[in-house]
């Protein structure tokens, strides 16, 4: 199915690693120009350029979300070089602290933030005039599963999931007058590298015995998402949340040996 993004610029915050690096190919497939915003520039860049020898567009630019000046100089080196921005993808987020409230840490907290929730709204806030003058835009933004059920031990994190949603609602009924979408995706359990390299195996078995297919899913599964909530078939969603994790959020039971078979 052609989702109608040829021509289109696309920027993906976070696009260097996981979920991020899946989207920005995807996108790229589909025919958008895609830059890739990360503070990991070498890795950035060897995506963008994985991109460029399958005869894609990419570009890869360092850019830290939570800093606001570099955000807008950014967009702006985005603009001189296509004239616009049709897509924003917010994927960029931090994921690295567990820790009851009583022992969080004040300074994780301020980060996590800074970096999840407010770079969200620097970039948004960046590229929503663009779109406006253009009378056409689609952002999605990255919630998880702790955006809906929370999360124990991940206060900042769970935080900034849920206010994601806030946000990403607020942009959908301030951007339907100018044919400007605004949807969220919630992953699961998905086998990018903070799953793979940082779980121990006991934990991963748990996890996915917990889902409804009894697997973690897969960076492609959440990028194909993303492509259609951008795709001109996706025109009348906005607003809504979007749960890619295998029934993760479902109560599961698991038969018995010799139950439920056939």
């Amino acid at each position: 199915m052609d989702f109608g993004l040829k021509g289109k610029v696309a920027i993906v915050t976070g696009g260097a690693r996981g979920i991020g690096r899946a989207d920005s190919q995807v996108l790229a497939a589909e025919g958008a120009a895609v830059c890739i915003f990360d503070v990991l520039a070498e890795e950035a860049a060897r995506v963008a350029d994985q991109i460029t020898e399958r005869d894609g567009e990419a570009r890869s630019f360092y850019v830290d979300i939570a800093d606001r000046d570099l955000v807008n100089q950014a967009v702006e080196q985005v603009v001189d070089l296509y004239g616009k921005v049709d897509v924003l993808i917010n994927n960029a987020a931090i994921c690295d602290t567990i820790a009851v409230i009583t022992k969080f840490s004040d300074e994780y907290w301020e980060r996590d933030l800074k970096v999840n929730l407010t770079g969200m709204y620097n970039m948004v806030k960046a590229v929503f005039p663009l779109m406006k003058k253009n009378r056409w835009g689609r952002i999605v933004s990255m919630s998880s599963i702790v955006g809906l059920l929370g999360g124990f031990g991940q206060a900042s994190y769970t935080t900034t999931k849920i206010g994601a949603i806030g946000l990403a609602r607020t942009i959908a009924l301030e951007g339907a007058k100018y044919n400007i979408t605004s949807n969220v995706i919630a992953p699961g359990i998905i086998g990018s590298e903070i799953f793979l390299d940082s779980v121990s195996d006991s934990v991963k078995n748990e996890i996915r015995g917990r889902t409804a297919f009894g697997k973690e899913g897969e960076t492609w599964d959440v990028a194909n998402a993303v492509a259609f909530l951008c795709s001109e078939q996706a025109k009348y969603i906005t607003g809504a949340v979007l749960p890619v994790m295998g029934g993760l959020d479902l109560f599961t039971v698991l038969p018995r040996s010799g139950e439920g078979a056939g």
